[in-house]
């Protein structure tokens, strides 16, 4: 913001003076649209919770999230570190911004600090279930849940998926960009 103070002659000789303030807003370059997603990470799982996560935008009319690799990458290794140190969202605060994969906008969801613990003794249905129960009660937050404002932020084009099994429990990083 900037004043500037205006002096002016007027007839008859006098002067008249006046304030003007001017404002500036400064707005951030929209970031281009990734043409394809990564190749999917070995982990079915991880293609499995990108597909959820889609279809909750899907309802909403929003396009889907593209997978990236480098995000997935930050992702793993906060799914790992809750996995140990139960804090959430330690890495993501300590290290984010600037993090290979992230843009202007990034954001984070994480699932139960403590894990989500085993659902089925059949493994693939197990963690089926344990990223439809994380993402339901995400979404189940409703507009303002930070967890929901997240997945259905239209301004993210890409998600970054980190899905770390310790002693059957699941622990969930999903990071955002745009």
């Amino acid at each position: 913001m900037e004043r500037s103070l205006v002096v002016g002659l007027v007839p008859g000789g006098s002067t008249k003076q006046a304030t003007i303030t001017i404002t500036w807003t400064l707005t951030a370059q929209e970031a281009p649209a990734p043409s394809r997603a990564d190749p999917w990470a070995e982990d079915p799982a991880v293609q499995y919770n990108v597909e959820r996560i889609n279809e909750y935008r899907a309802r909403a009319h929003l396009p889907p999230l593209l997978y990236d690799a480098q995000i997935a990458a930050f992702a793993r290794t906060g799914s790992a570190r809750l996995s140990r140190d139960h804090v959430p969202h330690a890495n993501f605060v300590e290290n984010g911004r600037g993090a290979p994969g992230f843009s202007s906008r990034l954001g984070e969801n994480q699932g139960d600090p403590n894990g989500v613990p085993a659902m089925s003794t059949d493994p693939v249905e197990n963690w089926r279930l344990q990223i439809d129960f994380m993402l339901k009660l995400m979404m189940d937050e409703g507009r303002g849940g930070g967890h929901h404002d997240n997945i259905m932020n239209s301004r993210f084009r890409r998600v970054g998926v980190g899905l770390v099994h310790v002693g059957g429990r699941l622990y969930m990083t999903n990071d955002f960009s745009d």
